[in-house]
Protein backbone atom coordinates (compact mmCIF):
# COMPACT_ATOMS: atom_id res chain seq x y z
CA UNK A 1 0.00 0.00 0.00
CA UNK A 2 2.98 2.29 0.38
CA UNK A 3 3.16 2.92 -3.35
CA UNK A 4 -0.49 4.03 -3.32
CA UNK A 5 0.29 6.59 -0.62
CA UNK A 6 3.29 7.81 -2.58
CA UNK A 7 1.16 8.08 -5.73
CA UNK A 8 -1.54 10.06 -3.92
CA UNK A 9 1.12 12.34 -2.42
CA UNK A 10 2.73 12.97 -5.80
CA UNK A 11 -0.63 13.68 -7.46
CA UNK A 12 -1.64 16.04 -4.63
CA UNK A 13 1.69 17.85 -4.89
CA UNK A 14 1.39 18.20 -8.65
CA UNK A 15 -2.21 19.41 -8.39
CA UNK A 16 -1.31 21.88 -5.65
CA UNK A 17 1.55 23.15 -7.79
CA UNK A 18 -0.83 23.52 -10.73
CA UNK A 19 -3.24 25.59 -8.60
CA UNK A 20 -0.51 27.93 -7.38
CA UNK A 21 0.92 28.35 -10.87
CA UNK A 22 -2.57 28.90 -12.28
CA UNK A 23 -3.60 31.35 -9.56
CA UNK A 24 -0.36 33.30 -10.02
CA UNK A 25 -0.92 33.46 -13.77
CA UNK A 26 -4.51 34.58 -13.17
CA UNK A 27 -3.38 37.30 -10.76
CA UNK A 28 -0.75 38.55 -13.19
CA UNK A 29 -3.04 38.40 -16.23
CA UNK A 30 -6.00 40.02 -14.48
CA UNK A 31 -3.76 42.61 -12.88
CA UNK A 32 -2.18 43.53 -16.21
CA UNK A 33 -5.58 43.74 -17.92
CA UNK A 34 -7.07 45.89 -15.16
CA UNK A 35 -4.02 48.18 -15.13
CA UNK A 36 -4.22 48.59 -18.89
CA UNK A 37 -7.93 49.41 -18.72
CA UNK A 38 -7.31 51.83 -15.85
CA UNK A 39 -4.70 53.65 -17.90
CA UNK A 40 -7.16 53.92 -20.79
CA UNK A 41 -9.93 55.18 -18.49
CA UNK A 42 -12.03 52.07 -19.17
CA UNK A 43 -12.04 50.49 -15.69
CA UNK A 44 -11.25 51.03 -12.03
CA UNK A 45 -11.25 48.93 -8.84
CA UNK A 46 -10.08 49.02 -5.22
CA UNK A 47 -8.65 45.51 -4.68
CA UNK A 48 -8.72 42.05 -6.17
CA UNK A 49 -7.57 38.66 -4.94
CA UNK A 50 -7.59 35.00 -5.98
CA UNK A 51 -8.54 32.25 -3.50
CA UNK A 52 -10.27 28.87 -3.68
CA UNK A 53 -7.41 26.39 -3.20
CA UNK A 54 -7.42 23.61 -4.22
CA UNK A 55 -10.51 23.02 -6.35
CA UNK A 56 -11.41 26.49 -7.67
CA UNK A 57 -10.08 29.82 -8.81
CA UNK A 58 -12.19 32.42 -6.98
CA UNK A 59 -11.50 36.03 -7.93
CA UNK A 60 -13.01 38.85 -5.89
CA UNK A 61 -12.89 42.44 -7.12
CA UNK A 62 -14.00 45.24 -4.81
CA UNK A 63 -15.53 48.49 -6.06
CA UNK A 64 -15.30 47.52 -9.75
CA UNK A 65 -16.20 50.05 -12.41
CA UNK A 66 -16.35 49.58 -16.19
CA UNK A 67 -16.72 52.30 -18.83
CA UNK A 68 -17.50 51.90 -22.54
CA UNK A 69 -15.05 53.14 -25.15
CA UNK A 70 -17.15 56.24 -25.91
CA UNK A 71 -17.85 56.93 -22.22
CA UNK A 72 -21.64 56.81 -22.60
CA UNK A 73 -22.09 53.55 -20.64
CA UNK A 74 -20.77 53.08 -17.11
CA UNK A 75 -21.30 50.18 -14.67
CA UNK A 76 -20.24 50.10 -11.01
CA UNK A 77 -20.90 47.85 -8.02
CA UNK A 78 -19.64 47.25 -4.47
CA UNK A 79 -17.97 43.98 -5.49
CA UNK A 80 -17.86 41.21 -8.08
CA UNK A 81 -17.18 37.50 -7.55
CA UNK A 82 -15.98 35.28 -10.40
CA UNK A 83 -15.53 31.52 -9.96
CA UNK A 84 -14.01 28.76 -12.09
CA UNK A 85 -13.22 25.13 -11.33
CA UNK A 86 -9.45 24.69 -11.41
CA UNK A 87 -9.77 21.75 -13.80
CA UNK A 88 -12.21 23.67 -16.06
CA UNK A 89 -10.95 27.29 -16.12
CA UNK A 90 -12.72 28.09 -19.41
CA UNK A 91 -16.12 27.79 -17.68
CA UNK A 92 -16.70 30.76 -15.36
CA UNK A 93 -19.54 31.78 -13.05
CA UNK A 94 -20.11 35.36 -11.94
CA UNK A 95 -22.18 36.31 -8.91
CA UNK A 96 -23.23 39.95 -9.03
CA UNK A 97 -24.13 42.06 -5.99
CA UNK A 98 -27.72 42.80 -5.04
CA UNK A 99 -27.29 46.49 -5.94
CA UNK A 100 -25.49 48.05 -8.92
CA UNK A 101 -25.45 51.34 -10.80
CA UNK A 102 -25.60 51.79 -14.57
CA UNK A 103 -25.18 55.16 -16.26
CA UNK A 104 -26.46 55.63 -19.81
CA UNK A 105 -25.42 59.06 -21.01
CA UNK A 106 -27.16 61.57 -18.72
CA UNK A 107 -29.42 58.93 -17.14
CA UNK A 108 -28.55 56.87 -14.05
CA UNK A 109 -30.19 53.51 -13.32
CA UNK A 110 -30.18 51.70 -10.00
CA UNK A 111 -30.30 47.92 -10.53
CA UNK A 112 -31.28 45.59 -7.68
CA UNK A 113 -32.11 41.89 -7.41
CA UNK A 114 -32.45 39.15 -4.82
CA UNK A 115 -30.07 36.92 -6.77
CA UNK A 116 -28.30 37.63 -10.06
CA UNK A 117 -25.68 35.33 -11.52
CA UNK A 118 -24.29 34.45 -14.91
CA UNK A 119 -22.14 31.72 -16.43
CA UNK A 120 -20.10 31.55 -19.63
CA UNK A 121 -18.15 28.87 -21.48
CA UNK A 122 -15.27 29.95 -23.72
CA UNK A 123 -13.49 28.04 -26.44
CA UNK A 124 -10.01 26.70 -25.70
CA UNK A 125 -8.33 29.13 -28.04
CA UNK A 126 -6.06 32.18 -27.50
CA UNK A 127 -8.93 34.48 -28.57
CA UNK A 128 -11.32 32.88 -26.02
CA UNK A 129 -14.42 32.83 -28.26
CA UNK A 130 -17.71 32.78 -26.37
CA UNK A 131 -19.43 29.43 -26.92
CA UNK A 132 -22.44 29.92 -24.67
CA UNK A 133 -23.61 32.06 -21.78
CA UNK A 134 -26.67 32.44 -19.61
CA UNK A 135 -27.90 34.64 -16.81
CA UNK A 136 -30.78 34.30 -14.35
CA UNK A 137 -32.04 37.04 -12.05
CA UNK A 138 -34.76 36.78 -9.42
CA UNK A 139 -36.77 39.85 -8.45
CA UNK A 140 -34.70 42.22 -10.64
CA UNK A 141 -35.69 45.89 -10.60
CA UNK A 142 -34.64 49.04 -12.44
CA UNK A 143 -35.14 52.53 -11.08
CA UNK A 144 -34.24 55.59 -13.12
CA UNK A 145 -33.38 59.03 -11.82
CA UNK A 146 -35.77 60.29 -14.52
CA UNK A 147 -38.91 59.00 -12.83
CA UNK A 148 -39.54 55.56 -14.26
CA UNK A 149 -38.97 52.01 -13.11
CA UNK A 150 -39.49 48.38 -14.07
CA UNK A 151 -39.27 45.06 -12.25
CA UNK A 152 -40.00 41.36 -12.77
CA UNK A 153 -40.32 38.13 -10.88
CA UNK A 154 -37.56 36.55 -12.94
CA UNK A 155 -35.43 37.31 -15.99
CA UNK A 156 -33.57 34.71 -18.07
CA UNK A 157 -31.09 35.52 -20.84
CA UNK A 158 -29.10 33.04 -22.94
CA UNK A 159 -26.56 33.18 -25.79
CA UNK A 160 -25.15 30.29 -27.79
CA UNK A 161 -22.76 30.31 -30.73
CA UNK A 162 -24.54 29.32 -33.93
CA UNK A 163 -23.29 28.01 -37.26
CA UNK A 164 -20.10 30.08 -37.07
CA UNK A 165 -18.29 32.48 -34.73
CA UNK A 166 -20.22 35.54 -35.95
CA UNK A 167 -23.64 34.02 -35.29
CA UNK A 168 -25.28 33.96 -31.86
CA UNK A 169 -28.59 32.39 -30.87
CA UNK A 170 -30.25 34.74 -28.38
CA UNK A 171 -33.10 34.10 -26.00
CA UNK A 172 -34.79 36.36 -23.44
CA UNK A 173 -37.71 35.67 -21.11
CA UNK A 174 -39.18 38.07 -18.56
CA UNK A 175 -41.76 36.70 -16.12
CA UNK A 176 -44.31 38.99 -14.46
CA UNK A 177 -42.89 42.30 -15.77
CA UNK A 178 -44.17 45.36 -13.95
CA UNK A 179 -43.92 49.09 -14.70
CA UNK A 180 -43.69 51.88 -12.13
CA UNK A 181 -43.47 55.64 -12.17
CA UNK A 182 -44.39 57.55 -15.32
CA UNK A 183 -44.77 54.51 -17.68
CA UNK A 184 -47.20 52.88 -15.23
CA UNK A 185 -49.24 56.07 -15.11
CA UNK A 186 -49.36 56.31 -18.91
CA UNK A 187 -50.22 52.64 -19.45
CA UNK A 188 -52.96 52.44 -16.82
CA UNK A 189 -54.53 55.86 -17.36
CA UNK A 190 -57.58 54.60 -19.27
CA UNK A 191 -58.02 51.45 -17.16
CA UNK A 192 -57.77 49.00 -20.09
CA UNK A 193 -54.34 47.64 -19.15
CA UNK A 194 -52.72 46.66 -15.84
CA UNK A 195 -49.26 47.88 -14.86
CA UNK A 196 -48.11 44.24 -14.62
CA UNK A 197 -47.92 41.71 -17.45
CA UNK A 198 -47.44 37.94 -17.53
CA UNK A 199 -44.57 37.28 -19.92
CA UNK A 200 -42.24 38.77 -22.53
CA UNK A 201 -40.20 36.41 -24.69
CA UNK A 202 -37.72 36.80 -27.58
CA UNK A 203 -36.08 34.04 -29.60
CA UNK A 204 -33.68 35.23 -32.30
CA UNK A 205 -30.50 34.53 -34.24
CA UNK A 206 -28.15 37.51 -34.38
CA UNK A 207 -25.51 38.06 -37.05
CA UNK A 208 -22.50 40.02 -35.76
CA UNK A 209 -19.76 41.94 -37.56
CA UNK A 210 -17.08 40.07 -35.59
CA UNK A 211 -16.90 37.21 -33.08
CA UNK A 212 -17.62 37.62 -29.38
CA UNK A 213 -14.21 36.99 -27.84
CA UNK A 214 -11.65 38.59 -25.57
CA UNK A 215 -10.98 41.35 -28.12
CA UNK A 216 -14.59 42.56 -27.98
CA UNK A 217 -13.77 45.11 -25.25
CA UNK A 218 -11.28 46.80 -27.59
CA UNK A 219 -13.23 46.29 -30.81
CA UNK A 220 -16.97 46.70 -30.10
CA UNK A 221 -19.28 44.12 -31.65
CA UNK A 222 -22.28 45.28 -33.69
CA UNK A 223 -25.37 43.42 -34.85
CA UNK A 224 -25.63 43.41 -38.66
CA UNK A 225 -28.78 41.28 -39.02
CA UNK A 226 -31.38 39.49 -36.90
CA UNK A 227 -33.77 36.64 -37.61
CA UNK A 228 -36.53 36.89 -35.01
CA UNK A 229 -37.98 33.40 -34.70
CA UNK A 230 -40.55 34.39 -32.10
CA UNK A 231 -41.67 37.35 -30.05
CA UNK A 232 -44.44 36.99 -27.49
CA UNK A 233 -46.03 39.56 -25.21
CA UNK A 234 -48.76 38.55 -22.76
CA UNK A 235 -49.94 41.65 -20.91
CA UNK A 236 -53.41 41.68 -19.41
CA UNK A 237 -55.93 41.20 -22.24
CA UNK A 238 -53.29 41.74 -24.95
CA UNK A 239 -51.66 38.76 -26.68
CA UNK A 240 -48.99 39.63 -29.24
CA UNK A 241 -46.90 37.21 -31.29
CA UNK A 242 -44.66 37.67 -34.29
CA UNK A 243 -41.62 36.71 -36.34
CA UNK A 244 -39.46 38.25 -39.05
CA UNK A 245 -36.01 39.44 -39.96
CA UNK A 246 -34.06 42.67 -40.41
CA UNK A 247 -30.65 43.77 -41.63
CA UNK A 248 -28.80 46.83 -40.39
CA UNK A 249 -27.79 49.06 -43.28
CA UNK A 250 -24.48 50.90 -43.58
CA UNK A 251 -26.24 54.01 -42.27
CA UNK A 252 -27.29 52.16 -39.11
CA UNK A 253 -31.01 51.85 -39.88
CA UNK A 254 -32.87 48.51 -39.91
CA UNK A 255 -34.31 47.18 -43.16
CA UNK A 256 -36.87 44.36 -43.12
CA UNK A 257 -40.17 43.39 -41.54
CA UNK A 258 -41.83 41.56 -38.67
CA UNK A 259 -45.21 39.92 -39.16
CA UNK A 260 -47.33 40.51 -36.07
CA UNK A 261 -50.58 39.07 -34.74
CA UNK A 262 -52.23 41.09 -31.95
CA UNK A 263 -55.29 39.89 -30.04
CA UNK A 264 -57.19 42.72 -28.28
CA UNK A 265 -55.17 45.34 -30.13
CA UNK A 266 -56.84 48.50 -28.76
CA UNK A 267 -55.21 48.24 -25.31
CA UNK A 268 -51.98 47.33 -27.12
CA UNK A 269 -52.19 50.61 -29.02
CA UNK A 270 -52.59 52.41 -25.70
CA UNK A 271 -49.56 50.57 -24.33
CA UNK A 272 -47.44 51.45 -27.38
CA UNK A 273 -48.53 55.08 -27.13
CA UNK A 274 -47.90 55.24 -23.40
CA UNK A 275 -44.39 53.83 -23.85
CA UNK A 276 -43.60 56.35 -26.59
CA UNK A 277 -43.46 53.80 -29.43
CA UNK A 278 -46.24 55.71 -31.18
CA UNK A 279 -46.41 59.48 -30.92
CA UNK A 280 -49.46 60.66 -29.00
CA UNK A 281 -50.43 63.18 -31.71
CA UNK A 282 -50.73 60.47 -34.39
CA UNK A 283 -52.32 57.80 -32.13
CA UNK A 284 -55.96 58.71 -33.09
CA UNK A 285 -55.11 58.43 -36.81
CA UNK A 286 -53.38 55.13 -36.24
CA UNK A 287 -56.38 53.82 -34.28
CA UNK A 288 -58.85 54.65 -37.08
CA UNK A 289 -56.64 52.99 -39.69
CA UNK A 290 -56.19 49.87 -37.57
CA UNK A 291 -59.94 49.59 -36.97
CA UNK A 292 -60.45 49.42 -40.73
CA UNK A 293 -57.71 46.82 -41.13
CA UNK A 294 -59.14 44.64 -38.36
CA UNK A 295 -62.65 44.78 -39.88
CA UNK A 296 -61.21 43.87 -43.28
CA UNK A 297 -59.58 40.80 -41.69
CA UNK A 298 -62.90 39.57 -40.34
CA UNK A 299 -62.19 40.02 -36.58
CA UNK A 300 -62.49 43.51 -35.12
CA UNK A 301 -60.37 42.54 -32.09
CA UNK A 302 -57.47 40.86 -33.91
CA UNK A 303 -54.85 42.44 -36.16
CA UNK A 304 -52.46 40.63 -38.49
CA UNK A 305 -50.11 43.06 -40.18
CA UNK A 306 -46.41 43.72 -40.80
CA UNK A 307 -44.10 46.08 -38.95
CA UNK A 308 -41.92 47.33 -41.82
CA UNK A 309 -38.54 49.10 -41.65
CA UNK A 310 -37.43 50.81 -44.86
CA UNK A 311 -35.48 53.92 -45.81
CA UNK A 312 -34.92 54.97 -42.21
CA UNK A 313 -38.66 54.93 -41.47
CA UNK A 314 -41.03 52.41 -39.93
CA UNK A 315 -44.68 51.63 -40.53
CA UNK A 316 -47.33 49.31 -39.11
CA UNK A 317 -49.13 47.98 -42.15
CA UNK A 318 -50.17 51.10 -44.11
CA UNK A 319 -49.80 53.36 -41.06
CA UNK A 320 -46.53 55.36 -40.86
CA UNK A 321 -45.00 55.40 -37.39
CA UNK A 322 -42.12 57.80 -37.99
CA UNK A 323 -38.30 57.44 -37.94
CA UNK A 324 -36.85 54.00 -37.30
CA UNK A 325 -34.34 53.53 -34.46
CA UNK A 326 -30.70 53.84 -35.45
CA UNK A 327 -28.13 51.29 -34.30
Amino acid sequence: MRWVLWLVTVIAALYGGYWFVGSRALMQGAGAALSEMQAAGRADYATFEVTGFPSRFDMTVTEPELVSADGTLRWSAPDLHIYALSYKPHHIIAVLPTAMTVTLGPETLSVTSDDLRASAVFGIDPALPLLRAQSIGTSPALSSDRGWGASAREVRVALRQGADATEQEFGLEVLMPRLSGLPATLVARDGSLPVEGERIRFDAVLRLDRPLDRFAAEQPVHVTAADLHAINLDWGPVRLSGAGSIEISASGYPEGRFDLDVRNWRPALGLATGLGLIRAEVAPTVKRALEQLALAGGDAETLSLPLVFAGGRMSLGPVPLGPAPRF
